[in-house]
């Protein structure tokens, strides 16, 4: 809020825009099919898909992307 009592909206970064944004409904799909997927992998399927990014921003967003999975606290021994 500023000081009369508005909402103000966040401040966006400036720089370029992600390169791996255009790809998060396929690795989200990818990781809902297999949540075990390696990152190797998803980083070899992206770069058959045209990515030219880096891999620490696909690293990244798959971190992202596991954090929402739920968490089994029922796993046995």
């Amino acid at each position: 809020m500023d000081g009369s009592g508005e909402v103000t909206p966040p401040l966006r970064g400036a720089g370029r825009p992600s390169t791996v944004a255009q790809y998060v409904p396929q690795v989200a799909q990818w990781l809902h099919e297999d949540p075990d997927l390696p990152g190797v992998e998803i980083l070899r399927r992206v770069r058959l898909a045209s990515y030219r990014g880096g891999k620490s921003a696909l690293y990244e967003l798959v971190r992202r992307l596991r954090g929402r999975r739920p968490v089994n606290r029922a796993r046995s021994s």
